[in-house]
């Protein structure tokens, strides 16, 4: 009756048994490179997370951004993504942060290392954008002291 209504589905019985072996071998294939590529894809998330750069935004007393403003740095929030080139989303996000130190309220931003240009241009008008180094890895200069007489 299949044959009658449908003759294409007469055929799929024999379509299976043919492609069933080699379906067996090519799925461990396909799930070896799932795996592989879901594993390098959290690597390279892991690695930009562990990497990434602070800027301190600085406003002056007088600073009152219109929306025009404010959209313009949220546009430019949004280009950071795409700035983090070879990133995954997850860790090329941008982070705003605020902080209370000495009853002074700071705000940073944080984001991928690889965006920095895009994190220090500077958004507003009246906004000072500081770049907050990591001094650890700069040693001091040592000169050794002369020997001999002096």
């Amino acid at each position: 009756m299949l044959d009658v209504i449908h003759p294409p589905l007469g055929d799929l019985g024999l379509v299976l048994s043919l492609v069933t072996p080699y379906a067996g071998g090519v799925a461990p294939v396909v799930m070896a490179s799932w795996l592989g590529r879901k594993v390098h894809r959290a690597r390279r998330a892991r690695a930009a997370l562990a990497d990434r750069v602070t800027v301190e935004l600085i406003p002056t007393s007088t600073f009152d951004p219109s929306e025009a403003e404010v959209a313009r740095w949220a546009r430019q929030l949004g280009r950071v993504h795409h700035a983090a080139d070879g990133v995954p989303a997850r860790g090329s996000a941008v982070r705003l942060r605020y902080t209370a130190e000495t009853g002074k309220m700071r705000c940073y931003l944080e984001g991928a290392r690889t965006a920095q240009a895009v994190l220090t241009m500077p958004g507003f008008a009246e906004v000072e954008v500081r770049a907050q180094e990591d001094r650890t890895g700069i040693q001091p200069v040592r000169f050794p002291a002369p020997e001999g007489p002096a």
